[in-house]
């Protein structure tokens, strides 16, 4: 089960940030910089300890550029065949296609997903990024969110997923390890609410002053 750095004092839990061609570059490098917060910016974005509670990547099935659907490239860090374990798993939003979602399309991620979730690691999605999460089965019978501009067609694609797209965060599973944000940029909440659940409270609202983060 992922660490609480705030308690434990331990090293930086490990954040996967995954890209796919799909996904949106504004949620994507907005949740890095948030999360990477503690590592680059001076006092006061540091935590209390002085030691970054997080240490994130971006992740997906080979390392090397990747132009994702807004058509910016970014650089994938690690490719997952080489990341064993991970602490924290988060999908940022995607762009569905006139045909929307094509289930199907990314077997190796998850795969992937499955085994970092088994081994113990929270499996989060902001907006639509619960799309490529639901592929998974584990979001099948719990409570979850998205965008509300997507909920018809998510619920046609996966009827066993009980989706709420008026909520901005929910927290299912046994352990509180399946968590999902809804529409556009309640990807703060999320970031926050990871922040707070890891590092404590007190580093959660000095993020959000420092960014000027939206409490949605």
């Amino acid at each position: 089960m992922p660490r609480n750095t705030a308690e434990t004092g331990s090293h930086p839990l490990h954040v996967s940030l995954v890209a796919i061609p799909e996904a949106v570059v504004s949620t994507l490098s907005g949740i890095f910089d948030v999360m990477n917060a503690f590592a680059v910016l001076p006092p006061p974005g540091h935590a209390p300890s002085g030691a970054p509670p997080f240490r994130v990547e971006i992740v997906g099935l080979q390392p090397g550029p990747l132009e994702l659907a807004s058509r910016v490239p970014v650089i994938v860090q690690r490719g997952i065949a080489a990341l064993e374990t991970t602490d924290i798993v988060i999908v940022p939003s995607i762009l569905l296609g006139p045909d929307g979602w094509q289930k199907g399309r990314h077997p190796d991620l998850v795969e992937w997903l499955g085994a970092m979730h088994r081994r113990g690691a929270l499996l989060c999605s902001a907006c639509s990024g619960l799309f490529l999460l639901a592929e998974t089965g584990l979001f099948n019978g719990v409570d979850a969110t998205v965008h509300f501009g997507y909920a018809q067609a998510f619920q046609s694609t996966f009827p066993k997923v009980t989706i709420h797209p008026e909520r901005v965060l929910v927290v299912s599973g046994e352990r509180e390890e399946l968590i999902t944000s809804g529409a556009s940029m309640t990807w703060h909440d999320l970031a926050l609410y990871l922040i707070a659940r890891h590092a404590g409270a007190t580093a959660a609202q000095t993020v959000a002053r420092y960014f000027a983060l939206q409490w949605h």
